[in-house]
């Protein structure tokens, strides 16, 4: 009986199944190209979880100096208030007051200005041909 499929393409040469010796020339290659795949799957991890650290890097740093420069534009801005008011607790609570009002927007609008992009972000960069 002949078999169905007698001739495999395997970069544009052809093997011919039934002699025994081409067997594990293919059986080599399938390996080979299983090896290299692997490889290739290796560096793609690695390329992006080390784009993704390299984002939280920065973003943490400038995360930090952003932190600064509220903290020092809060103090000054309770201290100013303080002066122009002539007391000195009235400055820092209307400071305050105004975070309190952005910690209650943040609450209320956490899902659009907080959960969404940062998944989005997130997915972009583990899946980078996904737009």
């Amino acid at each position: 009986m002949r078999a169905l499929y007698p001739l495999i393409t395997l970069n544009h040469t052809y093997i011919n199944m039934q002699e025994p010796g081409n067997i594990e020339t293919l059986t080599a290659s399938i390996s080979n190209l299983i090896s290299i795949h692997y490889e290739l799957l290796k560096l793609e991890a690695t390329e992006r979880s080390s784009d993704i650290g390299s984002s939280l890097v920065s973003q943490l740093i400038i995360g930090l100096l952003g932190f600064l420069l509220v903290f020092f534009l809060s103090l000054f801005a309770g201290f100013w208030f303080s002066a122009r008011m002539n007391d000195s607790y009235s400055g820092f609570a209307i400071v305050s007051g105004f975070y309190f009002l952005l910690f209650l927007l943040c609450i209320l609008f956490r899902k659009k200005i907080i959960i969404e992009p940062v998944r989005e972000n997130l997915i972009k960069k583990i899946f980078p041909s996904i737009k």
